[in-house]
C-alpha cells in the first residue's frame, strides 16, 4: 500500500449552522472558528467526512 499524506481538522464545540461557526468553550475563553473557510479548503477534493455528536450518560444514583 502507498503511502498517504492526511489533511485533517478537528474541530469540539457547539455548531450553528446558520452562521457555519463553531464555538468552542475553554476555561479561559471562547474561541469561535469560521467552518465555512475551513471547509473551502478541500473545495474540490476527494474527502470523508465524520460528524460526531457527545452526550454524557446519566449516572446511576
Amino acid at each position: 500500500m502507498a503511502s498517504k499524506k492526511v489533511n485533517q481538522v478537528n474541530l469540539k464545540g457547539i455548531f450553528d449552522m446558520d452562521v457555519m461557526e463553531v464555538t468552542e468553550q475553554t476555561k479561559e475563553t471562547e474561541l469561535v472558528y469560521d467552518f465555512k473557510e475551513i471547509l473551502s479548503d478541500f473545495n474540490g477534493k476527494t474527502v470523508s467526512i465524520t460528524i460526531k455528536e457527545e452526550n454524557e450518560l446519566p449516572i446511576k444514583e
